[in-house]
C-alpha cells in the first residue's frame, strides 16, 4: 500500500495530462465541432479527413521538415562529437559553447532567426550581398519556395547540439584497447570508426534518431515563432495546422482528426522502427 501511495500522485498527474486528453481527443475526432454546435459523425469523419485538402500539404511539410532536419543533426551531431572528442586546447569552452543552441528556449530561438531572416535588417541577406550572392535582399520567411527550407535551417541548427551530446557520451563508452589493438594490427582510423565505433554507439544512434524523430515530427515553436504556418499555409506541419484548426478557427474536430492521425503515425513508426532496430540486434 505503501508503494502505491507513493506512485498514486504521478498516476494522477499522467491520467490528468496525457490520458483524459488523449481520449477526449480520440472522442472528439468522432464529431464535428465548432463553438456553436456539436454533430456525431462516427467513423464517417475519417472520410472527411481524406478529403481535407490541406492533408496533402500538411503530410508533405512534415515528412520533407522531419527527415531533413534529423539527417542533418545527426551528420552535424555525429562530426561534432567525434571533434570534440579530441584532446585539444579550449575543449571545455567549447564543449559548452555547442550546448548553448539547444538549451535557448524556442521561442527565443525563433525570433532571433526572424531578424537574421529579416529581408532589410537581417543579417543573412548583407552577408550575401555583400559577398555578391544576391543582388537583391530575399523574403525568406514571406516566400513559399524558401520559408519552410529557412525554418528547417534553424531548427537543425538549434537541435544538433542534443544529438552531439548523445554521441559524445556514446564515444566515450568505446573501449580504449580495442582501438589500441585495432591500431597494432594495422587498421586505419576510417577502419576503426566503422568496425568498433559505430557498433558500439549504435544502441546510443538508435535511441537518438528515435527520439529526434518523435520530437521533430511534433516540433511546434519555430515554425509557430517564424512563420504561423505562412506564407499561404505553405509552411504548417501537423502541431501548428492542429493549433491553428483548434485555436484559430475553433474547428476542434478538423483538429482532433488531424491530431489522431499524427499520434497514429507517429505510434506505427515508433513500433516498427524498434522492431526492425532489436532485430537487427539480435542479428548480430
Amino acid at each position: 500500500m505503501y508503494g502505491y501511495a507513493f506512485a498514486l500522485p504521478s498516476i494522477a498527474l499522467l491520467f490528468v495530462l496525457v490520458i483524459y486528453p488523449l481520449f477526449m481527443t480520440f472522442l472528439l475526432s468522432l464529431y464535428d465541432v465548432s463553438l456553436t454546435s456539436s454533430r456525431y459523425l462516427g467513423w464517417e469523419a475519417f472520410n472527411k479527413l481524406w478529403n481535407h485538402k490541406m492533408l496533402p500539404l500538411v503530410f508533405r511539410n512534415s515528412i520533407i521538415w522531419t527527415l531533413l532536419v534529423i539527417f542533418f543533426q545527426f551528420l552535424l551531431g555525429l562530426a561534432s562529437a567525434l571533434l570534440l572528442n579530441q584532446s585539444f586546447p579550449g575543449r571545455t569552452l567549447l564543449r559548452g559553447i555547442v550546448i548553448l543552441p539547444w538549451v535557448m528556449p524556442g521561442v527565443i530561438a525563433g525570433m532571433v532567426w526572424r531578424l537574421v531572416y529579416d529581408p532589410q535588417l537581417g543579417l543573412l541577406n548583407h552577408y550575401l550581398r555583400a559577398l555578391g550572392i544576391i543582388s537583391q535582399p530575399l523574403t525568406w520567411l514571406s516566400d513559399p519556395r524558401w520559408a519552410l527550407y529557412a525554418v528547417i535551417f534553424t531548427a537543425i541548427w538549434k537541435g544538433f547540439p542534443f544529438s552531439t551530446l548523445m554521441y559524445l557520451a556514446g564515444l566515450q563508452t568505446v573501449p580504449l584497447d580495442l582501438l589500441e589493438a585495432s591500431e597494432i594490427d594495422g587498421a586505419s582510423p576510417y577502419q576503426k570508426f566503422w568496425y568498433i565505433t559505430l557498433p558500439v554507439m549504435r544502441p546510443i544512434i538508435v535511441t537518438t534518431l528515435l527520439l529526434t524523430f518523435i520530437w521533430t515530427f511534433n516540433y511546434f515553436e519555430l515554425i509557430y515563432v517564424m512563420t504561423g504556418g505562412g506564407p499561404a499555409e505553405r509552411t504548417h506541419i501537423f502541431p501548428t495546422y492542429v493549433y491553428d484548426l483548434a485555436f484559430k478557427r475553433f474547428r476542434f474536430g478538423d483538429a482532433s482528426r488531424f491530431a489522431v492521425l499524427d499520434f497514429l503515425f507517429l505510434l506505427v513508426f515508433s513500433l516498427v522502427y524498434v522492431r526492425l532496430s532489436f532485430r537487427r540486434e539480435e542479428s548480430l
